[in-house]
């Protein structure tokens, strides 16, 4: 049986970073990001596709600081729209199936139930309406593809809330140990969404490359929550005494607005019998368990 070949661009990021490792050996993984594959250039991708000749491309390089994509709007356009066109082309050019990573901020968060694959798209933010343009450039050039929003997602890679939410907890308990006064961490408890594993992300897209499924899915963990009570969670499960307020969002302004509610259903996946993400609690736990401990001793003062 010949082999068949991944491209996964973004490989250093978070989620490429857990990609590259993560498919079973009968796969050969080639791992690519910035330095050797600029996406935002067609040529420079062409010529890396063309060379490497994949026959699966999982895109998951993109510009994701949300604030960012508002004040540098062009960077986020050329990156998450005009590049992943560039990799889509490139797919089309050698025959090659793509993968590509959405985003619930493709939604702007004001419906009061979690949002399906068959809602209309509404992005409010740069960075939702650039993930959009770049699920338009796969459905308008590929007929081979995969689009997979994801949302809130977490691991052992990068940064992200809970690797947050850890440093800031061990560093209000030392000072707390120390006898300096300290203050709760205010957490924003009016948006609610769905706090997702990148391990769980990687095993859902080796399911659909297997079965070879095409088209639009939402992929997140089951079950909603605020990002106050994800807080609370990480610390009621490494057992940490740390002080944590509910809060508005109002009340920490930032570039660019949230979703109150972006919540996703799994409904495609689930439909198909396909739906291999779990409760993000169980996740969560996992990996807590996981990694919990070396989290602790790399964040501690």
């Amino acid at each position: 049986m010949v082999m068949r070949r991944i491209l996964v661009t973004g490989s250093e990021g978070q989620l490429g970073r857990e990609l590259v490792p993560f498919f079973p050996s009968t796969y050969d993984v080639v791992g690519v990001d910035l330095e050797d594959c600029d996406v935002r250039l067609y040529s420079n991708v062409r010529a890396y596709v063309r060379d490497v000749q994949p026959d699966i491309v999982i895109h998951a390089a993109a510009y994701t600081d949300v604030d960012e994509c508002e004040i540098d709007q062009r960077m986020a356009m050329v990156v998450n729209a005009s590049g992943t066109e560039n990799v889509a082309r490139a797919c089309k050019e050698v025959g090659a199936r793509m993968v590509y990573y959405s985003t619930d901020y493709v939604f702007n968060g004001t419906k009061d139930s979690p949002y399906v694959e068959t809602d209309p798209a509404c992005p409010e933010t740069i960075y939702g309406k650039s993930k959009l343009e770049g699920e338009k450039h796969l459905v308008n050039l590929l007929d081979d593809y995969v689009i997979l929003r994801v949302a809130w997602l977490y691991g052992i890679n990068g940064k992200n809330f809970v690797k947050t939410m850890i440093k800031s907890g061990l560093e209000q308990l030392d000072a707390r140990r120390q006898g300096r006064p300290t203050q709760p961490l205010k957490v924003v408890d009016d948006q609610v969404g769905n706090p997702t594993w990148t391990i769980e992300i990687a095993e859902q897209t080796k399911v659909m490359i297997e079965n070879n499924l095409t088209g639009l899915f939402h992929c997140t963990a089951e079950g909603e929550t605020s990002w106050y009570q994800f807080a609370r969670d990480i610390y009621d499960f490494l057992s940490l005494d740390v002080e944590v307020e509910p809060c508005r969002t109002d009340e920490y302004p930032r570039p660019a607005s949230r979703p109150k509610r972006s919540s996703l259903e799994n409904k495609m996946l689930k439909e198909a019998g396909l739906n291999v993400m779990r409760d993000y609690k169980t996740a969560l736990s996992d990996f807590l368990d996981k990694y919990g401990e070396t989290l602790l001793k790399c964040n501690a003062t």
